[in-house]
């Protein structure tokens, strides 16, 4: 069975923005991982570092498992995120571990910082997980090759200075809508956190209306937008189009 994973920095990143796609590829039959740069940390002001972790990463194994999905936290901090070799490794120790056909991670420009970061790394870690002397003194088996890269759509649809992504495609997620608000409900510690730092009450409603935002934007009633990253090397063919058929469209 081919896998796909979506590979994001803090526990809840994937919900809120892939969370839809991916649903639609385990109906298709794919095996799905998600996995998280970081325990999400600093993702709190009422509990200490170490509970909040074990909070989280217990909430996205719990969210992963609504669609049959494996969970994976690469062993990364929140607000540390940096494109060093620590984090290369941890990168590409998950890619080895998953060996996906196709993965999904943020875009190279965001709100957030670390989600650039993460960008970077799992941009580069796509690329070396099959390269046998890079991380060679661990032993792990190397990737079959360079999967499909994409890149889900900027938090709230635009760049750190307001602007749309030039995206190449969406995907029509309403039927998966309901399965994205249970993954995303799993993650209840986030509720207070947002209502403390984002001054945003129900996170849900955030997420519907995003994904409203950007069907309206593709033509779509619910939707999910998604950049290719064609670069040499890295497969060129949209496979989304060709899995999701009228599901997915391009631009």
């Amino acid at each position: 069975m081919k896998r796909v994973l979506a590979f994001g920095c803090h526990p809840d990143d994937v919900e809120f923005q892939c969370a839809g796609t991916l649903g639609l590829l385990a109906r298709s039959g794919y095996e799905i991982h998600i996995a998280t740069m970081t325990g999400g940390e600093l993702g709190t002001a009422e509990y200490p570092l170490q509970e909040i972790r074990a909070i989280r990463l217990k909430e996205a194994a719990k969210a992963a498992a609504v669609i049959g999905a494996k969970f994976h936290y690469a062993g990364g901090y929140d607000l540390a995120v940096e494109y060093s070799g620590e984090y290369r490794r941890y990168a590409v120790r998950v890619m080895r571990e998953v060996d996906p056909f196709l993965v999904f991670t943020h875009p190279p420009v965001d709100y957030h910082v670390d989600h650039e970061e993460t960008s970077k790394l799992v941009r580069v870690a796509a690329f070396a997980a099959a390269i046998p002397n890079f991380d060679c003194l661990v032993p792990t088996r190397l990737a079959s090759g360079v999967p499909y890269l994409y890149y889900w759509n900027a938090f709230e649809n635009k760049d750190c200075f307001g602007r749309p992504l030039p995206l190449h495609c969406a995907v029509e997620i309403s039927s998966m809508m309901k399965v994205k608000e249970k993954m995303l409900k799993c993650h209840a510690s986030q509720r207070n956190w947002m209502r403390h730092h984002h001054h945003v009450d129900y996170y849900i409603d955030v997420m519907k209306a995003e994904a409203k935002a950007q069907g309206e934007r593709s033509g779509l009633k619910a939707g999910e937008g998604f950049i290719q990253h064609r670069g040499s090397s890295y497969p060129q063919d949209n496979v989304l189009k060709t899995i999701l058929k009228n599901l997915c469209v391009e631009f």
